[in-house]
């Protein structure tokens, strides 16, 4: 943790050479710092001076910890167990006994960082106030979202946090100005679902890690998801690389893997994720009863359909989950989306995401429906809207080889509302609906079909 190069962590000694050489009220303040740690042991213990201070926090010994596996637990790097057993007035062998107490030096600016909250749906609440998009988060401040809660949360280094519904969530650490030598965030969560999008400024490391109670996941500039559910973990990682540690097993994984913990055992070996689905159907516009395809994969055992006003899919509409490659389009309001399809294999890890762009039109009930007939010469079908209306701006006609509109063709186009398919085929299904404007259409007309 290169933070902590510069970070003034004073062991037994040198702490006591230091106090001479400080003025009365400084020896004050420092003392108060090494007896609130003392008088405070079971609990997350804090004390700041009014300066750059020392700030220490308070772990009970577990079985089979040592101070290695404290160090990398705490910091991210067992290789600073040195720092750790002077800070403690230990030696580095020494054997640690469950429920022994270690603290846990940490330098923080006086300066109290945050993460801005960007996106919430639902139900969100931080303590017993409801979250609101652009409140801060400190560090402690348990987040908790609802059965139908989104949050996005953003740090100033860049790194953006969702959290999906039913998740509990706590920023336990964040070390992120741009004076930092590296920005650490260090986020718990109990349960529930985060996904994470790793960034970095320019020159500065960014050390990500997320603890849960099986596991926690070590990130480095990286798009990874985590869910913690009541018996297991589960880690996927589309992008850049993860170091899960679970117990005193550390698993790296790489972008295209997935594994899954499980309490008192070690992590699975790695397991390929899914790959992205590829598109079958994307209508011109969706209006309700109208449906997206895509290509079946196998092993699947259902697929996650997200919807967002944002191409970074943190601004969620909606989320569904199918059994077969197709979403049909129901109860969507009116407007222009970002669409990402994702199969879950049978472990319930997530595989790639397909993104696309649909727009999604509302129908207007007052408008009256219009009928098609089609001819045909040769492989050229004629479509025609039968009595087109003067008034209507355009229409929208659909052509498909079979009667339920599986797989249509549909085009766009002006009055008076005529179009030429060449197909080779013998028969087409034709339908037709008033195009008002680019989201906004009547219903469809009666389906014509070819002789």
């Amino acid at each position: 943790m290169s933070n902590l190069k510069n970070s003034r962590v004073f062991g037994a000694r040198s702490l006591t050479r230091k106090i001479s050489l400080m003025k009365l009220k400084s020896l004050k303040l420092a003392l108060l710092v090494s007896f609130s740690a003392c008088l405070l042991p079971f609990s997350s213990t804090w004390a700041q001076t009014q300066s750059d201070s020392i700030i220490t926090r308070s772990v009970v010994v577990q079985p089979d910890d040592t101070l290695r596996s404290i160090a990398r637990r705490e910091f991210g790097k067992s290789g600073l167990s040195p720092m750790l057993a002077n800070f403690n007035a230990l030696k580095e062998t020494d054997e640690l006994i469950p429920g022994q107490i270690i603290r846990i030096p940490l330098f923080t600016p006086v300066e109290r960082q945050y993460a801005t909250v960007i996106f919430v749906k639902g139900e969100v609440m931080k303590g017993d106030a409801e979250l609101k998009r652009g409140d801060k988060v400190y560090m402690h401040e348990l987040i908790i979202t609802g059965e139908n809660g989104f949050a996005a949360l953003h740090f100033a280094s860049g790194s953006v946090i969702n959290m999906q519904p039913q998740t509990h969530a706590r920023l336990e650490r964040i070390n992120c100005l741009e004076s930092d030598d590296s920005c650490l965030i260090v986020l718990d969560s109990a349960q529930g679902e985060v996904s994470s999008e790793v960034n970095r400024r320019d020159g500065q490391p960014t050390e990500f890690m997320i603890n849960t109670p099986y596991a926690s996941a070590a990130v480095r500039g990286t798009i990874f998801e985590m869910n913690a559910l009541s018996s297991k973990l589960l880690v996927g990682v589309t992008e850049g690389e993860v170091l899960l540690q679970a117990g005193n097993n550390d698993l790296p994984l790489d972008q295209g893997f997935g594994s899954i913990a499980q309490q008192d055992l070690p992590p699975s070996d790695p397991i390929a994720l899914l790959p992205a689905p590829v598109y079958r159907y994307i209508p011109t516009r969706a209006a309700k009863g109208d449906t997206i395809s895509w290509w079946a994969l196998s092993d699947v055992e259902q697929y996650l359909i997200n919807l967002s006003s944002d191409e970074d899919g943190q601004e969620v509409v909606a989320n569904f989950s199918e059994q077969e490659g197709i979403l049909a389009i129901d109860d969507i309001d009116a407007g222009e989306y970002f669409m990402n399809v994702r199969g879950i294999d049978s472990n319930g890890l997530k595989g790639f995401k397909s993104p696309t762009k649909i727009v999604v039109a509302a129908i207007d009930d007052s408008i009256t429906p219009v009928d098609t007939e089609v001819s045909r010469v040769g492989n050229e079908f004629l479509v025609s809207v039968i009595d087109p209306p003067e008034t209507a701006p355009g229409y929208e006609i659909q052509i498909s080889t079979k009667a339920d509109f599986t797989d249509p063709l549909s085009v766009d186009v002006a009055n008076p509302g005529t179009a030429i398919f060449r197909l080779e085929t013998d028969k087409i299904y034709t339908r037709a609906r008033v195009l008002l404007e680019p989201e906004l259409v009547s219903a469809f007309g009666a389906v014509a079909e070819s002789q």
